[in-house]
């Protein structure tokens, strides 16, 4: 069996719980504008990039040995997050490795927009400990922009929040998709009614612009949030979430 990865991050310190090693995916099919890693977007291996953007087929034996490689960093906390792209739409193909690692007790974190069938969510469940939760646009009205399925998303997310609490909702803030009067109005309405302890805000920056030329690509520019916005959306969801730690990034 084998999955398709672009990189192998280690001693990451920002995409869980203590020292963490990411493994970033290849593949997803939503069509994010602002997106940071534009060389996970296609499912395919790009044999005309560049090294470190085409990505490579690892088989599961090997990916293993590759990420135990780190134990001795993990200590309690950490462990191993996968991200992508969309890490859960090879979670069918990861499900044998996925098994090992909870075997050997490795803690397990995933970044995921949530947007994958929900048979996809099911294997989560099994082996996942934290989630990072990107609730990007949620304005039915709007989800096409980005090819999402809100419906879906709210239907997996549930999912997940019936299974545990070690959640973390991320929320991108990018003027006219995620960040308009509708759309944060929708974001309220969701974490009002569901128990969300973690909430991260931050804006969109430009550290991938060197990727977007490498691909060939132009990166997308877009419209500062200020401070102040983001201190404003901050203070309104802490008047509907009870006991929400928000950070801003």
């Amino acid at each position: 069996m084998k999955v398709k990865i672009s990189q192998i991050q280690r001693f990451c310190l920002h995409d869980g719980p203590g020292i963490r090693t990411t493994v970033f995916f290849k593949g997803c099919k939503l069509k994010c504008p602002w997106c940071s890693n534009p060389e996970n977007i296609s499912f395919s291996i790009e044999e005309k990039y560049p090294d470190e953007l085409k990505g490579k087929e690892w088989e599961l034996d090997e990916l293993y040995c590759e990420l135990i490689k780190d134990k001795t960093f993990f200590d309690k906390e950490g462990g191993i997050t996968f991200s992508g792209g969309e890490c859960l739409w090879q979670f069918e193909n990861l499900e044998p490795l996925l098994k090992k690692l909870k075997e050997n007790k490795y803690n397990i974190c995933i970044e995921t927009a949530l947007n994958v069938p929900t048979k996809l969510i099911d294997i989560a469940l099994k082996y996942v400990d934290f989630y990072y939760v990107d609730m990007k646009i949620v304005d039915p009205t709007k989800q096409s922009l980005i090819n999402s399925d809100v419906n879906l998303f709210i239907q997996n997310l549930d999912r997940v929040l019936k299974h545990t609490d070690n959640i973390t909702i991320r929320i991108p803030c990018v003027r006219n998709y995620t960040f308009t009067e509708e759309n944060l109005n929708r974001i309220l309405e969701i974490l009002k009614n569901r128990r969300i302890k973690n909430v991260e805000l931050f804006k969109i920056h430009r550290l991938a612009e060197s990727k977007y030329k490498s691909l060939g690509k132009e990166m997308p520019l877009f419209e500062n949030i200020l401070n102040d916005e983001m201190n404003q959306i901050k203070d309104r969801i802490k008047t509907v979430v009870k006991n929400v730690e928000i950070i801003h990034i």
